[in-house]
Formats: structure tokens, C-alpha cells, sequence
């Protein structure tokens, strides 16, 4: 099982650091060979396998050492140094080459500490740090940090932290799930499925949608039905999850005057259109019927994502088409 292998390399690990560390701290190359590959290759990324990893990968000016590859192009770039080593200026200007050649992740670690970035994040370079472990701490929480970088989550879009505590102790009773909404019919994708991320969505978006399911942020599903039920499923769940208050509303929509999501069925008063056309109601909002093109429904449902703010972003969201 994957946490049962994550778990007893990461423990491997620790032995090494603490018996090596010394020879460790000299080389790059001891430090990739020992700490980094054996990680990365319990997290599903074989780094011998040109499909998954490029090593010495050109970032900028220089190289990066490895970029893990989804689908033939660089999801991830990692930047091993030896261990010891400070991580943060490693990040600099690494992060900023990321952004240029529209990469995602960017991962900076010295075999034992692993800061991963959200390169995009419109905010100063610490804050796109989405998370920061230590191999020395609690292998359980290690586990968990860790995960983000699972090779099936980071092809399926869902580059994240693991929420629920995988790693159970013994006699210890499991916490209790809360039961899903009834509004909602809840999923589990399988690991291979091909979905993609909301804000590529858009560029293929055209017609009618074939059955297809959404992603949240949290691993939940729904099944929708047309482009429309994408918006209206995320507004239902940022609802449940008590993301959605009145702070965020109205979402402008394109055209002056208009409202894409409003505590009102109905447009601002400037507007030419008064009230929402076959108003669709979540708890206490309306979203208007007469959202558009099928493109236009994805870029409301981003938008509304955006207006939200930084605990979630339209990256976690992802679409499933049939």
C-alpha cells in the first residue's frame, strides 16, 4: 500500500540522516542518490523513467535538477541542494523562471526539508509556499506533507495537503466523517481518471456537455450534467463549507451592471436587464440562468472562485468530461 511504503521510507530517511549527515552534508549528489530519489520514488515518481522525471532540467538560465512530467510537459521542478543547505534563496529566483515557462510547482529541498510553491499565486514569494515539511518530525505528519506530491494527485490537478489523518495508532478510533449533503452525489474518482483542471477547462468548453463529474477542493464529487451545474455545484459548495458570505457578494459578470452570483435574483439597477432570466437559487444566492456560451459558464465559476479569495483558488477545482 502506498502509506505503508511512504511510511517506512520516510523512517529509512530518518535513519539515514541521522547516521550520514555528516558525508551528507558534503555532496548534492549523496544528498539526490540517498534522500530525494527514494522520496520522490515512494510518492509514484520513478526517476529513472524519462516519461515521469527529466533531470538537469533548463529553467532560465541555469538547471533545475529534476522536472516531474504530466503528460510529456514539466508539472513540477525540484531544486536539490545538499542537506544542510538554506532553502529560501534556492526559491528566489527559481519561482520567478517557473512563472515564465508556465510552470505550476516548484519544489526546493535538501533531502530532509521540502518547501513546495504555488509559483502563480498572485502574492511575495512566502506566502505561494502551500507547504513545508521536515523529515525529522512525526513520520505520520511527514506522511501527510509529503502526499502533496503524489504522483497520481499531481495528474489529476489536485496538488494539495492531505486534511485527514491517514495514519491511525493502534486501539484508536477513527474520527467520525460528517455526512455528505444530500444535494451533492459524492464520488470517489478512481486514481487514473483524466480530469482537468477548471482553468483549462475553458479552453475547450463549447456545445453540450456530456455527463460528466466535478472535483472540490476536499476530494469530493458531483456528478453534473451541463455546463451551467459547474457553477451551481461550486457556489453549493463553498456554501457547505462556509466560504460563500456576503463580504463576496455581488460577482460582477461581463457586462456593466450585470451580476453572475447576487443575494438578489436581479442585475444592478444600471443595468438594462433588471431581474435574472430562470434564476437558480443556493441557499440565500441566485446565480442567473442566461450565463452564456458554455466557455462564459466556466469563466463565471472561476471568477466567483477568484472573488472568494486565497483559502481557495480555481486550480483546486477540477472537471472529469465523459
Amino acid at each position: 500500500m502506498l502509506l505503508d511504503d511512504l511510511y517506512q521510507t520516510i523512517e529509512k530517511l530518518r535513519e539515514r540522516i541521522e547516521t550520514h549527515q555528516d558525508k551528507l552534508k558534503q555532496s548534492e549528489a549523496l544528498t539526490r542518490n540517498a534522500l530525494v530519489d527514494p522520496l520522490l520514488r515512494a510518492l509514484g515518481w520513478d526517476t529513472e523513467d524519462p516519461a515521469l522525471a527529466m533531470p538537469e532540467y533548463r529553467l532560465g538560465s541555469g538547471f533545475a535538477d529534476y522536472a516531474l512530467l504530466n503528460g510529456g510537459k514539466p508539472a513540477i521542478v525540484i531544486e536539490a541542494k545538499k542537506l544542510g543547505t538554506p532553502l529560501y534563496s534556492a526559491a528566489e529566483q527559481s519561482v520567478t523562471y517557473c512563472v515564465n515557462a508556465g510552470i505550476r510547482y516548484f519544489v526546493a529541498t535538501d533531502g530532509r526539508k521540502w518547501d513546495v510553491y504555488e509559483t502563480h499565486r498572485p502574492v511575495p514569494l512566502a506566502e505561494k509556499k502551500i507547504v513545508s515539511f521536515d523529515i525529522m518530525d512525526s513520520p505520520a505528519d511527514v506522511c501527510l506533507d509529503a502526499l502533496v506530491l503524489w504522483r497520481r494527485s499531481v495528474q489529476s490537478g489536485t496538488v494539495r495537503k492531505a486534511q485527514t489523518p491517514l495514519l491511525e495508532p493502534e486501539n484508536e478510533v477513527p474520527p467520525v466523517k460528517p455526512e455528505p449533503s444530500p444535494d451533492i452525489n459524492y464520488i470517489t474518482p478512481t486514481p487514473d481518471s483524466d480530469w482537468q483542471l477548471l482553468t483549462q477547462l475553458k479552453s475547450v468548453a463549447k456545445g453540450r456537455m456530456p455527463s460528466a463529474e466535478i472535483r472540490f477542493p476536499d476530494g469530493s464529487t458531483a456528478q453534473i450534467k451541463e455546463w451551467y451545474s459547474i457553477t451551481v455545484e461550486i457556489v453549493r459548495w463553498l456554501c457547505q463549507q462556509g466560504k460563500l458570505d456576503e463580504t463576496h457578494i455581488p460577482v460582477q459578470g461581463k457586462a456593466k451592471g450585470t451580476y453572475i452570483l447576487s443575494n438578489k435574483p436581479c442585475n444592478s439597477p444600471n443595468s438594462k436587464r433588471k431581474d435574472f432570466y430562470s434564476p437558480q437559487r443556493i441557499g440565500k444566492w441566485y446565480i442567473p440562468g442566461d450565463a452564456g456560451t458554455a466557455k462564459a459558464q466556466v469563466e463565471n465559476a472561476i471568477s466567483i472562485v477568484e472573488k472568494v479569495g486565497k483559502e481557495v483558488t480555481p486550480e483546486q477545482f477540477s472537471v472529469r468530461l465523459s
